[in-house]
């Protein structure tokens, strides 16, 4: 599959899943300003490229090192639920298209597939994105699934404390596929326990269970704000994912680009920062890290990959990134992603002014 740019992607795959599917994939919160917002924001970090720094396309290294890892590019796939809703090969084909891209898989806790099926179809590093229930043995259990499936890292879901709130989706009745539920979790359950079931009192003595439960690193995920960056380092998280569950959750809240300088500068570089919601383009992913995050994950064009290609085509939406990564960095005056920092950023805009204010 031939990806020109990802955001072709979303009108091609349109046209060929199956309308509840796209509406799932494709909404967001309220009025959708906040997913819109998330791929508005990065056109307020303009590169300050650096001019005859005597770098040659071989020299140009995107690998990089994150929570023991080592990746090729610092590109990882989203975790996101319901895979099924575009593609009958629902996230076995995804996480087999990251893996033939040599790519960080993250599993939703809320994918059709079980976490043991999936793990099973990528050769790929993984994690598992947790879903906390409110049932401590449903959370144990699934704890000790992922690790015995071979997952290396837990991700713990702060930003989505009950279903997202995609209108469109939410209008057509909320279709999921009767014949393809969550995975994870007996269907035949009642309210008890079932994957809707969420814990929504999380505090930070959940992070240290986590750990001291598993041995596994912890990343939090869904922080806007660098006081609780901050908090939950010192609570002992390992990471910290910058996001807003792609707008699918609450409409309002910032962009994730524009809420991560404020939370690199609180997190000193302590432990890694990932950042996702909006990234389309190599030249994306060199504002991130130069303004501080270590890895950037994608979602919705991922999916739109798997909608129009399967497998093969997540891979296609991967090896695009990281060709035009490559690109981008070449032509920032960039070799590595350690010389990147944000003097190769002009802040402008509202994100100059929200900086400004959070400084």
């Amino acid at each position: 599959m031939k990806v020109v740019s990802l955001e072709r992607l979303q009108d091609e795959v349109k046209k060929v899943v199956p309308k509840a599917g796209f509406e799932f994939v494709s909404g967001a919160a309220g009025g959708e300003w906040t997913m819109h917002e998330n791929r508005r924001a990065f056109d307020d970090y303009r590169i300050a490229p650096k001019r005859l720094v005597g770098l040659s396309w071989n020299d140009i290294d995107t690998s990089t090192k994150l929570l023991g890892l080592d990746m090729a590019s610092p590109i990882m796939v989203a975790p996101m639920g319901a895979h099924a809703m575009i593609h009958e090969g629902d996230e076995r084909a995804t996480a087999k298209g990251a893996g033939l891209a040599n790519t960080l898989y993250c599993s939703s806790g809320a994918s059709n597939a079980t976490l043991e099926q999936i793990a099973n179809a990528t050769n790929g590093p993984k994690w598992f994105q947790l879903y906390y229930n409110n049932d401590e043995g449903v959370t144990k259990s699934l704890l000790t699934r992922a690790k015995n499936a071979g997952y290396s890292a837990i991700i713990l879901t702060a930003d989505a404390l009950g279903p997202g709130q995609p209108e469109n989706f939410i209008a057509m009745g909320s279709p999921f596929r009767p014949d393809r539920l969550f995975g994870n979790h007996d269907p035949k359950m009642g309210g008890k326990g079932n994957f809707f079931d969420q814990k929504t009192a999380l505090t930070t003595k959940d992070i240290e269970f986590i750990k001291s439960f598993t041995g596994l690193p912890v990343i939090v995920k869904g922080i806007l704000r660098p006081d609780d960056a901050k908090r939950f380092v010192e609570a002992g998280a390992d990471a910290i994912q910058v996001s807003n569950h792609g707008g699918r959750q609450i409409d309002g809240v910032p962009a994730s680009m524009t809420a991560l300088p404020a939370i690199a500068k609180a997190v000193n570089k302590k432990v890694p920062i990932i950042l996702d919601g909006g990234v389309r383009r190599g030249i994306d992913i060199v504002r991130a890290i130069a303004m501080g995050a270590n890895a950037v994950a994608v979602g919705r064009p991922m999916l739109y990959g798997l909608g129009l290609g399967g497998s093969l085509g997540v891979k296609s939406v991967i090896e695009f990134l990281n060709k035009d990564l490559v690109a981008a960095m070449i032509l920032s005056g960039a070799g590595k992603l350690a010389d990147l920092n944000p003097s190769y950023i002009d802040i402008v805009g509202e994100n100059a002014k929200f900086n400004k204010y959070n400084s």
